[in-house]
């Protein structure tokens, strides 16, 4: 495998038996101790019963909802991680943005990419979950479109000393958003979904393209069409990264190959879900660790 692509994890925390925040700390040092590059975590804010919503990443479409739904929320678990890691980046696998008011999100962010000293990486989508953003009392409906201005808005706050956007969604002005990130311009944002719209986000207003569960063809026709859509932006593709996120169920002998083939096509990282129903997802990371020497 060529040593330019880096190997990071997703792990899942929902306070259960073996999953709950001394559990996220430990494996967040684990992670670190094994020279992984990366912890992610991902977000859903509820899930619902009986929703009738498409899972996007499963063929037929079922939302995987197990008997204890729910996650932490990622940018209060990161926060643990960073204060027990020094040196991976901490990213959000994803979060759905447009479900958040922006400047409350943006300032909560900064807190992250301080505590972390500037490594944090923010993974956003734009949510798959219908019954989900009912419950929140957000629109389901342009919440691409809203996406949008919420990044806009969130780059203005990290990098304007007096804060302007006026968006159809979130308008602002002789805002005073102090500290600012770290990281600037702000904390690098990797764009989460594999369809057009995604992809045009990313070569838009991305750092970063995050696909999920392809296979190696889906992922080098999905590449090819984020460098066309970078060029027809009028923006150079080499400025757009790709990670790919993967769930995995413990076998390294396929893993691998495809790990090969990812870095054969310049994907700057593989984030691995090693967590399945009745496994220890922390008991994964040491053999997972071997892909990335």
């Amino acid at each position: 495998m060529g040593a330019a692509m880096q190997i990071g994890v997703v792990l899942g925390f929902d306070g259960g038996r073996g999953r709950g925040m001394t559990e996220l700390a430990d494996a967040a040092r684990r992670v670190e101790a094994l020279g992984q590059a990366s912890l992610w975590l991902p977000q859903h804010v509820v899930f619902v019963q009986d929703a009738v919503s498409r899972y996007p990443y499963a063929d037929d479409g079922a939302p995987p909802v197990g008997r204890r739904p729910g996650t932490y929320d990622p940018l209060v678990a990161l926060t643990v991680a960073a204060t027990v890691t020094e040196r991976i980046r901490l990213g959000t696998g994803v979060l759905v943005l447009p479900q958040r008011e922006p400047v409350t999100v943006a300032q909560q962010i900064v807190a992250l990419d301080h505590a972390s000293q500037g490594r944090f990486d923010l993974g956003i989508g734009v949510g798959w979950l219908r019954e989900e953003f009912e419950a929140l009392g957000v629109p389901w409906a342009r919440r691409g479109d809203r996406t949008d201005d919420h990044l806009r808005a969130l780059r203005a706050l990290w990098t304007q000393d007096v804060a302007e956007h006026r968006g159809e969604f979130t308008s602002f002005s002789g805002v005073l958003a102090w500290p600012k990130p770290v990281q600037q311009p702000g904390p690098p944002v990797w764009v989460g979904g594999n369809v057009d719209a995604s992809l045009r986000r990313a070569a838009t207003l991305g750092d970063g393209w995050y696909g999920w569960k392809l296979s190696v063809v889906e992922v080098v026709e999905r590449m090819a069409r984020l460098r066309a859509l970078c060029e027809e932006h009028e923006r150079d593709p080499a400025t757009v990264g790709v990670k790919i996120g993967i769930p995995w169920p413990g076998d390294l002998d396929e893993l691998r190959p495809y790990a090969d083939a990812l870095a054969g096509l310049g994907v700057a990282e593989l984030v691995v879900a090693p967590g399945t129903a009745g496994v220890d997802q922390r008991e994964r990371l040491e053999p997972l660790a071997a892909l990335q020497r």
